[in-house]
């Protein structure tokens, strides 16, 4: 067997939940319980309990996705295979924002602990620097390497935290509980998302996945039992710490349970709360820097970022550049000591990134239906879309400063990855994109037009089915949204007209004034006189234009009456094959009616959907004999814009769009309508 270039695979299932545990059980013990105690109260113990069960959700969409996708990157990997490349980039950069951020955090928990119990006169950025390079070079040796301090750490750890939630529960006093929101309950959603941190340490299992054996199996059991070992761990802690002093004593410590320790135990309490804040403060740290690293070598790798930060070291086979790149933002950012900021900031990365992951799920099974799932997702989509709503919506409640330092960071990704000259190019598509958004957007904008359609037989049925039509073909012009109102003489016809259309459908005749009258000729944009009779069609237009409707359209195929209706202001259609094309042009396209047609009809443009069975269906443009005069201006091909060539096949359902003198148009008009029945 040829030797592998990427990874070792040398990661099994207790090492694999030694990632999580280690990134999980940082700040949300060590540290946030302060800040809890201070925005909220005993409410934190709900808010700890509440975060944990909705990132169940975002846990399964992690496990399907790592078991199918297990490559490095993690939730960067799963959306580059999913989703488009922009998208996957600010994936992966958020994923870096959330994880360097984190790291930083990490190591002002070890500072200030080592700055509070040994070394009061050394200052924070001096701890964080040397911490920084002594986990750097561990680092450097590999994630397995790294992990066999990180278990043993992590044991410890875990030992201290279990003994004081059980030990420390014979100490609650009732009454520190009470009332559980003494600030209300408004602090609930802000708390939950400045924790939201606290649970990101099952993502980080995915990152290392090419490092781990058999990841099909071993990456959804160790989200799982790290996701509930972590909540178990939280919600017992907290009600220890919440319970045992009251909690605005709880809020003046920077080292909540180290504090707490030394209030149950005394000295044995003081220095085992410090050994395992030291433990999971350095744990997390490893763990977290090198996810950090995975992630920025991933988008090196893929072509997001220069390729230098993609090259592995010859010998440890580790992404060495990306790690020192992030060492070094770390060490600037753990430089500023205030641990609220570089939490709420972190989440903001995390947050924002993880909804995208969940929303990849969708994505995944769209895109790629025949890809092996290993693990599948219970109850989809449902889970994955709850995945997504409970990460975006705590964004916009996370502190101010921080939702400031994320976007600088963003800002600073999207300069980063302009100045790859391919992303540029993958960027080509997004004023299309933006403009299809425009499009559907301007759709719920657009002003209603009262367009009174009188005449509901064939000809105003296929006004009316045009103007109705949603597609998007239509919507690059149009400028108004359409509400109809027939009327119509014949009783049969009117039953048809209400059986097809949810309209307003009066049953009279069109060219008596009572009737016209009814329909409040003040509230009409339009009105459009569109029987088979051109004497009743004049009349009841020279009515609408006299009971103050101000646009008024007329169709007239003999010539005789075109003359008499301009004169009066009104809009005379006489081309029969292409009515209803040429009243949508007077309503939403005037200006490209009054250019192509000149002179009372000189040229005209009009499109036709190409019947089922049409004898042109199979044929190229140069085979079918088309006027000289006649121009394909474009085909619409399932929402499609295609540029009509000599060699373009013409296929069932294509909309042609035809530009020429009304002669020739007809023509070509009842060429492609043409059927070989």
């Amino acid at each position: 067997m040829a030797e592998q270039s990427g990874f070792k695979r040398n990661i099994g299932l207790f090492m694999a939940v030694m990632i999580g545990i280690g990134a999980m059980m940082g700040p949300g013990v060590f540290a946030l319980p302060s800040e809890v105690a201070e925005s909220a109260g005993p409410l934190g113990i709900i808010a700890y309990l509440a975060m944990g069960l909705l990132t169940l959700f975002t846990a399964f969409s992690y496990s399907e996705l790592g078991a199918a996708i297990p490559i490095a990157g993690g939730g960067y990997s799963f959306t580059s295979r999913t989703l488009p490349r922009p998208v996957a980039f600010l994936t992966g950069w958020f994923f870096w924002i959330g994880n360097t951020l984190a790291c930083s955090l990490y190591a002002v928990i070890f500072a200030l602990t080592i700055k509070n119990y040994f070394l009061p006169e050394v200052s924070v950025i001096l701890i964080v620097a040397l911490t920084t390079v002594v986990f750097t070079l561990i680092n450097l040796r590999g994630q397995a390497e790294a992990l066999t301090f990180i278990a043993v750490m992590n044991i410890i750890e875990l030992i201290v935290l279990v003994g004081v939630g059980v030990l420390g529960a014979f100490h609650v006093e009732p009454a520190n509980l009470d009332p559980i929101a003494p600030m209300g309950y408004g602090p609930l959603i802000p708390t939950m998302g400045l924790i939201y941190i606290s649970y990101v340490g099952f993502d980080l299992i995915t990152v290392a996945a090419e490092e781990i054996i058999e990841p099909a199996k071993n990456i959804p059991r160790a989200i799982f039992i790290t996701l509930g070992v972590g909540i178990a761990i939280y919600v017992l802690l907290l009600w220890v710490m919440m319970g045992v002093v009251h909690y605005t004593d709880l809020a003046q410590t920077s080292t909540p349970f180290i504090y707490i320790a030394d209030v149950l135990f005394g000295a044995w309490g003081r220095w085992a709360g410090i050994i395992a804040t030291i433990m999971a403060s350095l744990s997390a740290f490893s763990v977290t820097l090198g996810a950090s690293s995975r992630v920025l070598f991933a988008l090196g790798r893929d072509g997001h970022f220069p390729n230098i930060f993609a090259r592995l070291h010859s010998t440890y086979k580790t992404p060495h550049i990306a790690l020192f790149v992030c060492a070094g933002l770390v060490a600037v950012l753990g430089s500023s000591g205030i641990v609220r900021l570089l939490a709420s900031a972190s989440s903001f990365g995390y947050l924002i990134a993880i909804g995208i992951v969940n929303y990849a799920v969708i994505a995944l099974h769209q895109h790629m239906p025949n890809l092996r799932r290993p693990f599948k997702i219970i109850l989809y989509p449902v889970v994955p879309i709850l995945g997504i709503i409970t990460c975006w919506f705590f964004v916009p409640t996370l502190d101010p400063q921080s939702l400031f330092l994320g976007t600088i960071l963003t800002a600073i990704g999207g300069v980063l990855y302009l100045l790859q000259p391919s992303n540029r190019e993958d960027l080509s598509g997004i004023p299309e994109f933006i403009q299809r958004i425009k499009i559907k957007i301007q759709a719920y904008w657009r002003p209603h037009m009262n367009v009174l359609i009188i005449g509901g037989g064939h000809l105003g049925s296929n006004i009316a089915d045009r103007l109705l039509k949603q597609d998007e073909f239509r919507m690059v012009f149009r400028s108004s949204e359409y509400q109809i109102t027939f009327i119509e003489q014949d009783e049969k016809t009117c039953e048809e007209l209400e059986q097809r259309y949810n309209v307003p459908i009066f049953h009279g005749d069109g060219t008596k004034q009572e009737i016209l009258e009814q329909v409040e000729p003040h509230k009409m944009d339009v009105a459009i006189a569109a029987t088979n009779d051109d004497e009743r069609n004049s009349i009841m237009a020279l009515q609408a234009k006299r009971l103050g409707i101000d646009h008024v359209i007329a169709i007239a195929r003999d010539p005789s009456y075109v003359s008499l209706l301009e004169d009066n202001g009104i809009v005379c259609i006489s081309a029969p094959y292409a009515t209803s094309a040429m009243v949508e042009n007077h309503l939403d396209r005037p200006s490209v009616a009054d250019l192509f047609e000149i002179e009372s009809g000189i040229a005209s443009l009009i499109d036709m959907e190409v019947p089922k069975n049409a004898k042109v269906v199979g044929q190229i443009i140069q085979d079918i004999d088309i006027p000289e005069q006649c121009v394909i201006a474009a085909l619409i091909r399932d929402d499609d814009f295609v540029v009509p060539r000599g060699q373009t096949e013409i296929r069932e359902g294509d909309h042609v769009v035809f530009v020429g003198p009304n002669k020739a148009i007809q023509t070509a008009h009842d060429i492609f309508s043409a059927t070989a029945d």
